[in-house]
């Protein structure tokens, strides 16, 4: 058997926490997946929220360098939210189970880690309303558009894929990542909108 390593007991963490849940996911669940046992894990990890800190930190990581990248790019601001929304797709289905550990368990991390994670995704957030700011600025998107509750519903629409994305179904993630620009750049009709109340 291939001797396990730190690593190792992070990625099987992230498995578990993903299809268990942070809660339903056991020490003794880990070692069983591991083929470890009692103290062999312990000299790996000393508890579940360890792990759970280390799997939120290399999800943000990941969306930080996405942030950092799309903040030095040049170009408008419709091409900008493109690569954002590639981006962030990218990450969500190259690895599900981080993401969804990220997306469904990070409340149940400890109280100063929850902090740091719940800043980090705000700076992360602030990129998508910089851009969507910029589009508003620049005539790309309508000038009246709310610009915190459209990057909190661009987010929402992108993260939402988790729940149904097949990478064996109709849409490719770069095709997929296609047809949301397309919807948000563009939306369904040619129409002004219409208030219903």
């Amino acid at each position: 058997m291939t001797r396990k390593n730190r690593s190792d007991v992070v990625a099987a963490a992230r498995v578990l926490f993903a299809e268990q849940g942070f809660h339903g996911t056991s020490m003794r669940d880990l070692g069983k997946e591991l083929g470890l046992m009692g103290s062999s894990l312990y000299s790996h990890v000393v508890s579940k929220d360890e792990l759970l800190v280390d799997v939120v930190r290399e999800a943000s990581s990941r969306f930080q360098v996405l942030a950092d990248d799309v903040r030095q790019m040049p170009g408008t601001a419709a091409e900008r939210l493109a690569h954002l929304i590639h981006g962030h797709l990218q990450i969500l289905t190259e690895d599900p189970h981080q993401a969804r550990t990220f997306l469904n368990e990070i409340r149940f991390l400890p109280e100063s880690e929850r902090k740091e994670a719940v800043e980090m995704f705000d700076l992360y957030q602030q990129t998508f309303r910089e851009v969507i700011q910029q589009g508003c600025a620049s005539g790309e998107f309508q000038s009246e558009i709310d610009v915190a509750l459209a990057a909190n519903l661009v987010l929402s629409l992108l993260n939402g894929t988790t729940r149904w994305f097949s990478p064996h179904g109709t849409h490719d993630v770069s095709s997929l990542g296609d047809e949301i620009h397309q919807l948000l750049t563009t939306g369904l009709g040619n129409s002004p909108a219409v208030s219903l109340q």
